[in-house]
């Protein structure tokens, strides 16, 4: 079991989510596991008792009062304590699931999430698939092995129409980059989960698809009469839905017991980050804070890799 870190006060911007629809200001996290389970990889012995970590984690927060979206990444190296010794956030869901990854993830940040999300590798790409795939702008040429069918999945760069494994290797790509790998992938699952909103909320014909396929394929603890109403409710207001996109800290360091990376844990830095998030301040300055909180990076291939696998 994940062991508990020092307790601090847990904010939350919700009175009646327990209730029914929310209708003030509330978090979600957004899972990807790497469940090897129904890929081709399940046979390797390291993946074959089904265990999975969190592979990709956003923390958003849903403004059901202005439309705004507002996503999150938190980086899956952040440190956390577990058992006792330093240890990956994503090792967090390894031991607990995702509730363990929920508790974790508020300790870190101070907010109180009321809603998850969970998706490994084939059920994300049968999401993708249902609501009949997403248009993304992708930032280099793509090439890796899809880890569910066992194929040479190919993506050029520029703004594509995916489908499901198309989707699924811009979300896993991460080596093919020049410099800050972990950091330009969280940038394109951002990227996906955004065309995934904005889809929806643009053609109100597609609510009952999206609902249905959000779902069958993820472990949520959302009600599906809870995601129609709020899904209705941003796609009647689509004109005034606004998504921001932010990473939380990642730099760190190797931790010389282990040999093991670890980004550094920052609370601080997580306390003004929600802070900026739920300040209702001009968009045009917080579009810029967001911009900064993304250090400006320029997420280019790394001419050495042609493929990976």
């Amino acid at each position: 079991e994940p062991a508990e870190l020092p307790s601090q006060k847990i904010e939350t911007e919700t009175s009646d989510v327990a209730e029914g629809v929310p209708t003030e200001p509330f978090y979600v996290l957004l899972v990807g596991n790497d469940s090897r389970t129904g890929t081709v990889e399940i046979t390797k012995s390291e993946y074959a008792d089904g265990n999975a970590r969190s592979d990709t984690m956003m923390l958003a927060r849903i403004d059901p009062q202005t439309y705004k979206v507002t996503l999150i990444t938190v980086p899956r190296d952040t440190t956390i304590e577990l058992n006792g010794s330093p240890a990956k956030l994503n090792n967090a869901y390894q031991a607990g699931g995702i509730e363990a990854s929920v508790e974790q993830v508020e300790l870190l940040t101070g907010v109180k999430i009321d809603y998850y999300f969970d998706l490994g590798f084939v059920t994300f790409q049968k999401f993708v698939d249902a609501l009949g795939g997403l248009s993304v702008n992708v930032p280099i040429n793509m090439n890796m092995q899809d880890i569910v069918s066992g194929n040479d999945v190919s993506v050029a760069a520029g703004q594509q129409d995916l489908n499901g494994a198309e989707a699924l290797v811009v979300a896993r790509t991460r080596k093919a980059f020049a410099t800050d790998q972990d950091a330009c992938r969280q940038i394109q699952d951002r990227a996906l989960v955004a065309a995934a909103i904005t889809k929806v909320a643009q053609d109100s014909g597609m609510i009952e698809t999206a609902v249905s396929a959000m779902m069958d394929n993820a472990e949520t603890n959302m009600s599906a009469d809870i995601l129609t109403e709020l899904v209705t409710a941003f796609a009647s207001n689509a004109d005034k839905l606004t998504i921001y996109q932010a990473t939380g800290p990642y730099g760190g360091d190797i931790n010389p017991a282990t040999g093991e990376w670890l980004a550094t844990r920052d609370e601080a830095t997580w306390q003004q980050i929600i802070a900026t998030v739920r300040d209702r301040r001009a968009a045009a300055d917080r579009c810029c804070w967001l911009a900064r909180a993304v250090h400006g990076r320029s997420c280019r291939h790394d001419e050495a890799r042609h493929a990976e696998r």
